[in-house]
């Protein structure tokens, strides 16, 4: 951790205008009211901290984007006193589980809920704590230092902060202004698709949350998450193509059919289903900013590393960037200075890279198990295959109390395993 003691700050850090924080517009900007955003801005409202935060929107719009809270996302959320705000717009699950070649190879007790992402973001926003304000306005430049933070807004005002924290929608021109860039890790890396599934009538779903796995890596599939989303069953369906191979155009606009031909024996498993809804998309490129030690600017979520959704870890990384940012920042405004030592308490933390190593590795080996053809990844699979095809062919046994050499795997047991 960096010596933040007075000794290690030069001059600039201790200019008069840092420590006369009243005459600033707040102590803290941040620049995006996405997820990432309006959970950094409740949390630090809660520590009475004056926050400004700066997006064109004056709600979040549908998207599609990440649909579930998992179990590690669901602790953090408890423990920032922010669940129980979502909970009257998710559908809880206490129960996952995991299918492939047509069975069930493991059920996992489980915290998980569903819930649209626009309502997430839109049922935070609505919680806003005193200290914490909205400006419906585009960041258009940053002069940043050691010091003060000046913000130009599109609409002529600027603003004046100790810190500005960059949460989400960043420009190629913002970065640019600042020096930074973005590394692509893998372009293309996944496609998304979210829609609505129906039971026949003649047999009704009898489970809250299954996850599916493609028996054919010639599918390039990774897996089919179904849950329940209030009133309906929800789909979220992850293959690694690119938005212009055919296959993507083609599942959009016949989901039913394409699902029956590429996984065959989930029907005999679920029983037969039909999709209801338009079928939304999203692509993902994996990306990381280079070397993002500046004064007075701090990147969390997307902003500074995308995620794949496949690894299920967007969420993880967003709200562990909030926990350890909002642990950090009170000792930071306790000293003058915005230092670039000082924030590289945030980006060095063992939570925060921890987390961010996993879900940028886990991603690339995640592809690497389900598309490369290579001696290592086809051994890998096939062994995996194995074991799942094992476990669901010994489950009809162990139900009824047989004994059984089996292996006990948890739901995040299952993700580590196809990528490690």
């Amino acid at each position: 951790m960096p010596d933040l003691s007075l000794s290690n700050l030069s001059s600039s850090d201790l200019s008069s205008s840092d420590l006369s924080s009243p005459e600033l517009s707040s102590e803290i900007v941040i620049v995006g009211a996405g997820l990432a955003g309006v959970t950094l801005a409740a949390v630090l409202g809660q520590q009475g901290r004056r926050v400004i935060v700066v997006d064109p929107r004056s709600s979040c719009p549908p998207l599609f984007r990440a649909e579930k809270i998992e179990r590690q996302q669901v602790l953090l959320l408890r423990k920032f006193g922010l669940l129980e705000h979502l909970l009257p717009y998710s559908a809880r699950v206490t129960e996952v589980r995991a299918g492939y070649d047509g069975r069930i190879f493991k059920s996992t007790p489980i915290e998980q809920y569903g819930i649209k992402h626009a309502d997430m973001v839109n049922a935070l926003r609505a919680q806003t704590p005193a200290g914490v304000d909205y400006r419906r306005d585009r960041v258009e430049h940053i002069t940043n230092s050691r010091g003060v933070q000046h913000i130009r807004l599109s609409g002529g005002d600027e603003l004046t902060c100790r810190l500005v924290v960059l949460a989400c929608g960043v420009s190629d021109g913002l970065l640019a202004n600042l020096g930074l860039c973005r590394r692509v890790v893998q372009r293309d890396q996944s496609m998304g698709f979210g829609f609505n599934i129906t039971a026949s009538e003649a047999r009704p779903f009898d489970f809250e949350a299954l996850t599916y796995y493609s028996f054919s890596p010639s599918t390039r599939i990774d897996y089919l998450s179904l849950f329940k989303f209030r009133e309906t069953m929800r789909a979220n369906l992850f293959v690694f193509r690119s938005a212009s191979d055919p296959w993507v155009r083609e599942f959009i606009q016949e989901p039913d059919r394409v699902l029956r031909r590429d996984l065959p024996k989930l029907s005999g498993l679920i029983g037969e289903y039909r999709v209801t809804s338009d079928v939304e998309s999203g692509r993902v490129d994996l990306y990381r900013v280079n070397e993002p030690g500046l004064p007075g600017v701090v990147m969390i979520g997307d902003a500074f590393q995308s995620a794949c959704p496949a690894m299920g870890m967007g969420l993880d990384k967003v709200f562990t960037d909030v926990d350890v940012l909002s642990e950090c920042i009170p000792r930071w405004l306790a000293s003058p200075g915005m230092s670039e030592s000082k924030l590289a308490e945030f980006y060095e933390h063992p939570r925060k890279s921890g987390t961010d190593s996993l879900a940028l590795q886990g991603a690339q080996d995640h592809r690497r198990l389900v598309t490369d053809e290579s001696l290592r990844w086809r051994i890998h699979r096939e062994l995996l295959y194995l074991k799942w095809q094992f476990l669901g062919a010994i489950r009809p046994l162990r139900q009824l109390e047989i004994p059984a050499v089996g292996v006990s795997v948890s739901q995040q047991t299952v993700k580590s395993e196809t990528v490690g």
